[in-house]
């Protein structure tokens, strides 16, 4: 049995309303802060794009006491301000004509009383793209938190006594939902417009991006949020926002009942509000609360229906779709699906520009559920169309829209697999294969493993067609950066080494090559066994994969006792599973049961 990735394009959050930023000066203002005693200097360093960007030259540079200044040819800059000392506040503005500041809110500072320990980092986009890399700051400084937060606690858990493998599944769990809360914290902070932040929120998303983080939650302590929300009437919008970006730190830190607390309060407080309900149903749903991010987005679903508002409704109903389908609820799903589609539709017809993406994301997600559905006509229909639109964007956005062209190629390719269009799957998989070695030149860390997962794929299209030679040398190459992957974060992909490793195994089978087919299968039975103990659900079946592929070996070389016990242990497994998805593993039960019919008595 060979494993195929099929790629879920994430859940939207985007508001509509907010993809639009001005173009042209980046204003910030800080409050008076504590003095120094000496005049101050402010260094910093102008950066295309995102951290680590290219650097930008000849990008003014100006704020109030300073005299202007423009980057040099590294990017880098440098402020002084004769009447100013270390502690006082300033106000920056960038200026480049068309282009934005990415962290516009990180500009708000403090005069450093050293100007070398921290220099700024200014990131300017074109504006058009200032949303997308905004995005990707933001995620990108939630992830370092989230990840750093489970190192520690890893350490202290492994520190004080001998950890159980419970634990250490628990915390595992947990940094996954953190990052999910990373996620979506980030596409809070890139959408969020200027007016909608409040002081207390433009202050605790600075600590924040400085690495304060309990700091930061220190100032949205509930009793401030509570004074904010009983203020004023007018302010009621700005506290809720406080108490979403709370339950997102939060999420953080891997505090995920106190930041159920926190959206439960910020549902209380605007209880009308689809913003606040849209977030509780999406924040449950990465958790897998699934009744409560159900009762979430069908809170927001009636908001959106009552205000008429065509964008929220399309968007509630795609996310209903996937909490439909990752419940098996495919009806449902496909009905969400589909209304959110033809909305979709009618709003790219008047702004293609704005909704042609989103139509786009739902074809691909009906895609995937027909295809789940066995519906493949109406599958290859769906990834067709999405495809045809992804390219259109990457040909004027490619930086966006690549990796989203790849990634519907995975899909298609799958497609064409499951259909035995062996060479259409394999065109579509060595499109996608290319693009995905393109933007790992670029970004390793984010598309190494994309290209792992392309050529373990195409390894399989070529075993299925008998080109043994080619099969091997994508097997080979995907194994050794899965493995490669897997020294850094084994946690994540130690899975994918023994997949390849399973693949390979069969593949040396195939070719009489049975000590190399023994050692691959030995290595990756060995990892499905110790990760089975973590999370048996997920890849005990993967066991008995190789295990009945193990017992095909040993009957090929004659061992039949040894087969014998690979088949038991195999069908044994098979058939606990069957007892709670027949549909799944009912199959796998009677074909092991034919294979150890097979064997001489």
């Amino acid at each position: 049995m060979h494993y195929k990735n099929r790629i879920q394009l994430s859940i939207a959050m985007r508001n509509a309303d907010s993809r639009a930023h001005r173009a042209g000066v980046a204003l910030l203002m800080l409050c008076a802060c504590g003095l120094g005693h000496a005049a101050a200097t402010l260094k910093g360093v102008v950066l295309l794009n995102q951290l680590g960007g290219q650097p930008e030259a000849n990008v003014q540079v100006a704020a109030d006491g300073a005299n202007p200044t423009v980057s040099d040819s590294t990017g880098g800059f440098l402020l002084a301000f004769p009447n100013r000392k270390p502690g006082e506040s300033v106000r920056l503005r960038v200026v480049r004509k068309g282009w934005v500041v990415v962290n516009d809110i990180q500009l708000e500072r403090e005069l450093p009383d050293n100007p070398n320990r921290r220099p700024l980092e200014i990131l300017i986009s074109k504006a058009a793209e200032r949303e997308q890399w905004a995005l990707q700051f933001y995620r990108l400084k939630g992830r370092e938190v989230a990840e750093a937060i489970y190192k520690r606690k890893l350490q202290e858990l492994e520190k004080d006594r001998v950890s159980t493998v419970q634990e250490r599944d628990r915390l595992r769990k947990e940094r996954d939902q953190a990052l999910a809360q990373a996620d979506e914290l980030a596409k809070e902070l890139a959408s969020v417009k200027t007016t909608e932040r409040s002081d207390t929120y433009q202050r605790a998303t600075r600590l924040f991006l400085d690495g304060q983080l309990d700091d930061a939650l220190a100032l949205l302590s509930e009793e401030r949020l509570r004074r904010e929300a009983e203020g004023a009437k007018q302010a009621l919008e700005q506290a809720m926002r406080s108490y979403l970006l709370r339950g997102q730190l939060l999420g953080l830190k891997f505090q995920f009942e106190e930041a159920a607390k926190t959206y439960d309060e910020a549902t209380k407080l605007a209880p009308q509000s689809f913003e606040a309900w849209f977030a509780y149903g999406y924040f449950h749903q990465q958790l897998n609360h699934f009744n409560r991010a159900g009762k979430g987005y069908q809170e927001a679903l009636r908001i959106a229906r009552g205000q008429a508002n065509q964008p929220d409704i399309a968007k509630t109903l795609n996310n209903f779709g996937n909490l439909h389908s990752v419940q098996n609820r495919y009806d449902e799903a496909r009905k969400a699906y589909e209304e959110a589609l033809d909305i979709e539709r009618d709003l790219a017809r008047a702004n293609p520009d704005t909704y042609r993406p989103d139509v786009a994301q739902t074809l691909n997600n009906l895609g995937n559920l027909h295809s789940t559905q066995s519906r493949h006509d109406a599958a290859r229909s769906a990834f067709d169309e999405a495809l045809a639109m992804y390219r259109d964007l990457a040909d004027v956005h490619p930086d966006t829209y690549r990796p989203y062209v790849a990634g519907t190629l995975n899909n298609l390719g799958v497609l064409h697999s499951d259909q035995k269009r062996y060479d259409a799957a394999r065109k579509a998989d060595e499109e996608a294969l290319v693009m995905y070695r393109d933007l790992a030149l670029v970004n390793p860390d984010t598309y190494r493993p994309d290209v792992a997962m392309m050529l373990n794929n195409i390894g399989i299209l070529h075993w299925k067609q008998k080109r043994y030679d080619a099969a091997r040398k994508a097997y080979e190459e995907a194994l050794a950066i899965r493995r490669d992957l897997a020294l850094v974060n084994p946690d994540t992909y130690r899975p994918d080494v023994a997949t390849t490793l399973n693949n390979l195994g069969v593949l040396h089978s195939v070719q009489n090559r049975y000590e190399e087919a023994h050692k691959a299968y030995e290595e990756a039975l060995a990892i499905r066994r110790d990760i089975a103990l973590i999370n048996p659900d997920k890849y005990r079946p993967a066991v008995a994969t190789t295990l009945s592929n193990f017992g095909n070996l040993h009957s090929d070389q004659k061992r039949y006792d040894a087969a014998h016990k690979a088949y038991e242990e195999a069908l044994g497994i098979y058939e606990q599973f069957a007892t709670m998805n027949p549909d799944r593993f009912a199959p796998d039960v009677e074909r092991v049961r034919r294979l150890i019919a097979t064997l001489p008595k």
